[in-house]
């Protein structure tokens, strides 16, 4: 299976989630795994990804017209198929950011099951199907992320480590999000151009990192019953179709204008979180800068959207909802 050592703990620990079972992983083994995955992915940037800085821009542009379509795409299309309130549907079909989403939906007593359920199908039907799409379309990819370079040295890695890991309170203190992550991309980038270290992280390491970051993908599912995902289920195909669909016609003209690879784009533009897309998008050649510069500029894009759209219904008054209930463990 392609991918399989980040889709199939994905869809192990999402099972075992929605079969009642207690499933979470403690902040410090995830954080660690955000670090090792950064500097992996990082090592992959290449001259070639710097040249093609210049052609960012159009295809932001292009990213940043479809954010702000998606969700206003949603809010017309979902409650015309399924009884859904306008603006649940808003939020439910918002490309990322659903910590944003389920904390904006709370403040304005929306229910919170359907975004945070629709998002978690979202993410998981990407990172199983994407791997297929990237392989019928010819591309290598292999059950992990592809073999890299000689090792690294044990002192160099440790050195990395120390520096990304002081570099993300940085970030963090500047609102980037994922800041561990970035922090470790920036430095396995910087050290692998300048040539400071030679080789990557042991490849059975790195192979590891992805089951522990397919079985946190999993744990979104924790709280969530099979009840709850069949009453949801065809809604969720609906935004897939809806948000893949979206990314597709945006991203064809996005690499035509900008003459970026397609692959690139695709990847950069696919509605999934930043972390997920990321891993995917090295496993499938995907210049892992792009791909991240990309879904940053989508969060940043996002956040404004999501902000206006809830000052606007603040002035609005009371919101109706469909009356579903709050999951608690959601918040």
């Amino acid at each position: 299976m392609p991918l399989g050592f980040l889709a199939g703990p994905a869809l192990a620990v999402a099972l075992a989630s929605m079969a009642g079972i207690k499933t979470d992983i403690a902040k410090l083994v995830r954080d660690i795994g955000f670090l090792l995955v950064g500097l992996t992915v990082g090592s992959m940037v290449t001259p070639d990804s710097l040249g093609a800085v210049t052609r960012w821009p159009i295809a932001f542009a292009l990213l940043a017209l479809l954010t702000l379509v998606t969700p206003y795409l949603g809010r017309w299309v979902l409650p015309r198929l399924l009884p859904f309130d306008r603006d649940e549907a808003f939020l439910s079909t918002a490309p990322g950011h659903l910590s944003l989403v389920i904390a904006l939906a709370d403040s304005l007593s929306l229910s919170i099951t359907r975004p945070a359920i629709l998002a978690s199908l979202r993410l998981i039907t990407l990172t199983l199907c994407v791997p297929f799409m990237a392989r019928w379309a010819g591309l290598e990819v292999g059950a992990g992320l592809p073999d890299g370079r000689a090792t690294a040295d044990w002192g160099a890695i440790l050195g990395q480590l120390i520096v990304a890991a002081a570099l993300a309170p940085v970030l963090l203190r500047l609102k980037l999000p994922a800041p561990i992550l970035i922090g470790a991309m920036i430095v396995g980038a910087l050290t692998h151009l300048s040539e400071l270290v030679v080789g990557n992280l042991p490849q059975m390491m790195s192979q590891m990192v992805l089951i522990l970051m397919g079985s946190l993908i999993g744990t979104r599912f924790a709280g969530i019953s099979l009840a709850e995902l069949r009453r949801n289920l065809l809604a969720g195909v609906i935004v897939v179709v809806l948000t893949v669909g979206l990314a597709l016609i945006f991203a064809l003209p996005a690499a035509w204008l900008s003459g970026l690879p397609l692959v690139d784009i695709l990847v950069g533009f696919a509605p999934g979180g930043l972390e997920t897309m990321v891993i995917v998008g090295a496993a499938m050649g995907a210049d892992p800068s792009f791909v991240a510069a990309a879904h940053v500029a989508r969060l940043i894009v996002l956040a404004v959207i999501l902000t206006f759209f809830t000052a606007r219904l603040a002035r609005t008054g009371p919101i109706e909802t469909d009356g579903q209930d709050q999951r608690p463990d959601a918040d």
